[in-house]
């Protein structure tokens, strides 16, 4: 019989304790076709079809419906009231524009009464005016049409100047 040497290398007790490399490339490789037996057997596999019974379509129920339709009322009434402030939103910016160009007119003519308010203040006033303002005397309040009526009816000779002045 022959003995092994000691320079050779002993064989493994058992087959299965081999490189750890080897081993973990086996199990990579049991995994990926496992996995893609899976997908394969998914891919191709009909699914049976099971007879489609018509679903009788659930019982009404007229809260949920009187819910619904206010619902759907309510985002037309706020549709409209949306649609109406637009409206106004506008309107408002076309017063405010309005007033505004009024505004500027009234500054514009108040701006020109006051430059023709100094330019008279400043010019001197005709002696014209001035002078029929002096000789120009009130009306008397208390003459009236019987007093005139006596004056007409008196003598009229010499006076005394007392009695013009009356």
């Amino acid at each position: 019989m022959v003995e092994s040497l000691p320079s050779e290398p002993a064989e493994p007790a058992s087959r299965g304790a081999g490189h750890p490399t080897k081993r973990l490339l086996v199990a990579a490789m049991a995994a990926l076709l496992i996995v893609g037996g899976a997908v394969a057997w998914r891919i191709t596999a009909s699914p049976v079809a099971a007879p489609v019974a018509k679903l009788a379509p659930p019982p009404k129920n007229p809260q949920l419906d009187e819910l619904i339709d206010s619902t759907k009322a309510l985002g037309v009434s706020q549709q409209e009231a949306i649609d109406q402030l637009q409206e106004v939103q506008d309107l408002l910016r076309a017063q405010q524009a309005e007033t505004k160009r009024a505004s500027d007119r009234v500054a514009a003519l108040s701006a020109k009464l006051d430059a023709l308010q100094q330019s008279f203040a400043s010019a001197p006033p005709p002696a014209a005016e001035a002078a029929v303002a002096e000789q120009a005397e009130p009306p008397r309040a208390h003459a009236g049409k019987a007093q005139r009526s006596r004056a007409a009816h008196r003598p009229r000779g010499k006076r005394s100047r007392g009695a013009a002045r009356r």
